[in-house]
């Protein structure tokens, strides 16, 4: 198995594959010279079908493709073939998908389109070379999806081949939705995109079209992070009047364990070589595979990185971390543009109480202690300095490390009269540093471990704004802008470095600044330089 994402072919410097338990390199027997992963894994996976039929057995095989996880990779001639495709534009194919949708009845047509995210460009204002650059990465993107379906395809016709089609029950399903990292313009490394050396992440601009008609992203705990499809194929127990059939009764990760057992005929152990485990969770798919009523007596609930929600029945409460909840009626409003929480407060109490029970049951709480401990550090960028441009989204090995560093952030910015807007942003609520227009102040605000300091200059400001924010080594935090100057005392340097990325333009993590919400930036950012100091 591979893990998520990391590599697709056989001479990428990541490759590690694990066969029986031993590490079996690159190109090494048993596998076939030149494989690529989504060919591989269902190969594989036949083989221990077979395993289990020359024993008389049944069999349980997870076929965990790493595609479409960044970064995506896909043989040139697959990628030829969709080039061009996509020129069309996100906003015509957001268009096009929601009427699809709708004609289908993948959706109810009361449900809106969600509208276009603000800091997202309309397609028809790209350049030619900019429209060029977003088709490369969605022809990529497709390329990876069409080699996956090919996949499933060898599996599917693995088991007709050897009989067993009809009495396998096949589940087939995503892990999330559409995945927004890298900002809007994506990322594109590599001399060859799409080859094994690349680096290829179709950001947020195609994301936004693979969640039609939702709102945001993988992440989150939004529509569009959390639904995704579950195909159920089934011959010997699925009538023939329910093949194709369209079911709105929501399921859950967690029904999947409880749908094996139902069909196995087992009992769920209550301990576990002497050890008590938790209780099942979920509910069997069986009966709604026939076009029965799930037998589901409690909410759905979600927590990803502080981000959280729970579903009963059609009500849906969700927020992202550390902001308030917000109530959807999911069967008039799937698409969650109508918040009923002000209009419903003892809906919100009631649901938002469930919410804390399932998470201190389920051992979710305390929300932020996915992040590790204070001062923890992951491997982030080396580099000290970082000349930045409107939409860069810097995670992982890409981010700056701002723990214990002094820091030095210029950013010069036309702004638009009376707007609020994100500038930078980096981190969250318990490490992060931003500079943002907030009330009529442009803000520079930093939080370490609990401690926070914050630096504002009141305007009003020019057509052109020149602005520099600092945190010396002594702890010192001085921002100046417009010939005004403000400072503040933060007792020292960043104490760890943020988990969540730098954006450019928008906070695209938790929160980090005086504001409730994310606004992004409606201005224009002409050039930002965020230089660290040594170590």
């Amino acid at each position: 198995t591979a893990a998520a994402g990391g590599f697709y072919f056989p001479d990428s410097k990541n490759t590690r594959i694990f066969y029986n338990g031993k590490d079996v390199g690159r190109n090494d027997d048993p596998l076939p010279k030149d494989w690529y992963t989504s060919d591989l894994w269902p190969t594989f996976g036949l083989k221990f079908i077979d395993e289990a039929i020359a024993e008389k057995k049944p069999f349980f095989l997870y076929n965990a493709f790493n595609a479409p996880h960044f970064p995506l990779q896909a043989p040139a001639e697959d990628i030829a073939r969709w080039r061009g495709k996509f020129k069309v534009g996100w906003d015509k194919l957001r268009e096009e998908r929601y009427k699809r949708q709708t004609a289908e009845g993948l959706i109810d047509p009361k449900w809106p389109l969600s509208p276009r995210p603000e800091d997202m460009p309309a397609w028809d204002s790209l350049s030619a070379a900019d429209q060029d650059h977003y088709d490369h990465l969605m022809a990529i993107y497709a390329a990876v999806m069409e080699r996956m379906d090919k996949g499933v395809g060898i599996l599917v016709d693995g088991l007709r081949e050897r009989g067993q089609l009809d009495n396998t029950l096949i589940l087939f399903l995503s892990d999330n939705g559409g995945n927004a990292e890298a900002g809007l313009r994506g990322r594109a490394d590599g001399t060859n995109l799409g080859d094994a050396e690349s680096d290829v992440f179709i950001g947020r601009t195609w994301a936004t079209l693979n969640n039609t008609p939702f709102v945001r992203y993988k992440h989150y705990t939004d529509e569009g992070g959390i639904s995704t499809p579950l195909i159920a194929h089934w011959p010997a127990v699925i009538r023939d009047q329910r093949k194709g059939a369209l079911e709105s009764q929501p399921g859950h990760l967690i029904d999947i364990l409880a749908t094996a057992i139902d069909i196995a005929g087992a009992e769920y152990p209550a301990e576990f070589k002497g050890n008590r485990i938790k209780p099942k969770e979920g509910v069997s798919l069986l009966p709604a595979f026939k076009g029965e009523n799930l037998q589901r007596t409690q909410p759905l609930f979600w927590e990803h990185e502080g981000n959280r929600a729970i579903r009963e029945g059609n009500l849906k409460l969700v927020a992202l971390e550390n902001q308030p909840w917000r109530l959807y009626d999911l069967a008039a409003d799937r698409s969650e543009q109508n918040d009923l929480a002000a209009a419903k407060p003892e809906v919100v109490k009631d649901l938002s109480t469930k919410w804390q029970a399932w998470a201190a049951r389920a051992d979710v709480l305390p929300l932020g202690a996915w992040r590790g401990p204070a001062g923890e550090r992951r491997k982030q960028s080396n580099k000290r300095t970082f000349d930045l441009k409107a939409g860069d989204l810097l995670e992982g090995k890409h981010a700056p490390d701002l723990a214990k560093r002094s820091i030095i952030l210029t950013a010069t910015f036309d702004p638009e009269a009376g707007q609020d807007g994100v500038i930078l942003a980096q981190g969250g609520t318990l490490h992060g540093i931003s500079l943002s227009l907030h009330g009529g102040k442009l803000v520079f605000l930093l939080r370490s471990a609990g401690r926070t300091a914050t630096a504002e200059i009141t305007g009003p400001f020019g057509k052109t704004v020149e602005a520099k924010a600092v945190l010396a080594d002594d702890g010192k935090v001085t921002l100046s802008a417009g010939g005004k100057e403000a400072t503040a005392e933060f007792s020292g340097l960043m104490r760890g470095s943020p988990r969540d990325g730098l954006s450019v333009g928008t906070d695209s993590g938790a929160l980090v600044g005086p504001y409730e919400t994310a606004a992004p930036f409606k201005g224009s950012i002409r050039s930002i330089r965020l230089e660290l100091g040594k170590r």
